[in-house]
């Protein structure tokens, strides 16, 4: 089955993670991510990722490499700084590429794949555009796809571990 989602892509989003039961794998180029907005929906998504992690749902993150050039810079390091703090597993690009890929796949049933960052101005831009589809061969395919990147030898691996955190940014 498939469906679009503009601005319906949000509450669907958070739905489905908070179903979640085994696995959920994000590949995201920006996300803007304020942990002091309780009700932004990007915090509320983090939270819900957050009590899915902690009852045994293997959540993995496919990030962009953070260059001090490009747009995405700072929240990327933001992001990296509370995947960190939060242990998340995520697996950085290699320096030379860009992860553009916008994709989540939840319990290898559930792809959402388009334009949609994890960014309260996307969730409310009328013009940004991701698909949900639940067909078996596109999540087996979308799924390959993940496992691919987190076996590469050029995506760096950052297992949820303890890190020194300092208490200035990043």
């Amino acid at each position: 089955m498939i469906k679009l989602h503009s601005l319906s892509y949000g509450p669907f989003l958070r739905a489905a993670l908070a179903r979640a039961e085994k696995n959920i794998y994000i590949s995201t180029y920006v996300t803007v991510l304020n942990p002091k907005k309780k009700n932004d929906l990007v915090n509320i998504l983090f939270i819900i990722l957050k009590q899915r992690l902690l009852s045994g749902v293997d959540i993995r993150f496919l990030v962009d490499h953070p260059r001090i050039h490009k747009p995405n810079y700072h929240a990327t390091q933001f992001l990296i700084r509370r995947l960190k703090e939060w242990k998340f597993p995520f697996w950085m690009a290699p320096l030379n590429t860009t992860c553009h890929a916008k994709i989540v796949l939840i319990d290898d049933q559930l792809v959402f794949v388009g334009s949609h960052n994890l960014a309260k101005s996307s969730f409310q831009n009328p013009l940004e555009l991701s698909l949900s589809l639940s067909d078996s061969p596109t999540c087996r395919s979308v799924k390959n796809w993940f496992e691919e990147k987190f076996q590469s030898p050029g995506f760096r691996y950052f297992p949820p571990d303890h890190y020194n955190i300092p208490d200035i940014y990043p």
